[in-house]
């Protein structure tokens, strides 16, 4: 599904009042477009592996991470929980895992259409503030917080199989994670920072979280029209199309499809086209746009054939 359905509008009384030749209506839909990095991911088997390096903390983070990331993509793309699998990997001293001939290799060993690689994280130094003594302690335990602080740096690799450029798509990005740790505020610096780095590897998850953040859909307000006549076939076909049935719509288009009237059989063979444009099948919506040009070329026709070529790319 690219749409979402935003505003199911009252259109019967448009019917009252038409001529012998069609009436165009709009239909306004939410369509969705590539994330902001590019990577276009709706309708693709996703999977994310990590790089492990013998630092258990890193990989630690690094599988956090990872959980992070596929989580948020299996919420924007509804592919359900355990849909995006993960995988670890060792690296390997002088490994180039940003080629195309890695990322395709790993790609097919997962059997995904599209993989990330997560490349070793690296850290820098940490500063620890405190003890603060907490507002409401549920122990004696942890009636105090030290806040501490470190920055780190990420690459990340992304190859789509079903890219015909087969470019790799590399990210880059760093950031500050905030690990806190609870005591009885007797801890010196040391132990302090000693519990930090052990807390550290949960707070990969905000950060793959916020790296998903840019792989997410965009979505944007859009207006198609379709064709109809003052008949009950050509109405009965609007309600399902106003509905999002593009399915139900087109099966009734179909059968209008037998009209000697040169003009009706292209409006049925546009609206076709439309509803497969909206279903997601473009080389179909192609055709049958070909079809209504051949029969008896509409005005709106070059606009929809310029939508449906940008989605083809």
């Amino acid at each position: 599904m690219i749409m979402k359905k935003i505003l199911y509008m009252a259109f019967m009384a448009c019917f009252l009042a038409v001529s012998c030749g069609p009436s165009k209506h709009a239909i306004l839909v939410e369509m969705r477009h590539p994330s902001k990095s590019g990577v276009e991911l709706a309708g693709k088997s996703i999977s994310v592996v990590y790089l492990e390096n013998g630092d258990g903390v890193a990989e630690e983070f690094s599988r956090s991470l990872a959980d992070g990331f596929a989580y948020t993509l299996e919420n924007e793309y509804g592919t359900g929980e355990g849909s995006v699998g993960i995988y670890r990997m060792r690296a390997v001293d002088g490994g180039n895992y940003s080629s195309k001939d890695s990322l395709f290799n790993i790609l097919m060993d997962t059997g995904s259409d599209v993989v990330f690689l997560v490349d070793t994280v690296e850290f820098g130094s940490m500063s620890v503030s405190g003890p603060t003594k907490v507002a409401s302690a549920s122990s004696p335990d942890s009636a105090y917080v030290n806040s501490a602080s470190i920055p780190f740096s990420m690459k990340l690799y992304c190859f789509d199989a079903m890219d015909f450029s087969e470019t790799v798509n590399s990210f880059t990005g760093t950031a500050i994670a905030r690990p806190h740790v609870y005591s009885d505020g007797k801890d010196d610096s040391t132990v302090a920072t000693s519990k930090a780095w052990k807390a550290l590897g949960a707070e990969g998850w905000d950060a793959g979280v916020q790296v998903a953040s840019s792989f997410k859909s965009q979505w944007k307000h859009e207006q198609y029209s379709v064709l109809y006549y003052d008949s009950q076939k050509w109405y009965d076909a609007l309600v399902e199309a106003e509905n999002f049935d593009w399915k139900g719509a087109m099966d009734i288009w179909i059968t209008l499809l037998d009209s000697k009237d040169q003009m009706k059989r292209s409006c049925a063979e546009y609206n076709i086209s439309v509803a497969c444009y909206m279903l997601g099948d473009y080389p179909l919506a192609i055709e049958w746009l070909d079809l209504s040009d051949k029969t008896n070329k509409l005005p709106i026709s070059d606009a929809m054939r310029k939508r449906i070529l940008s989605r083809k790319k």
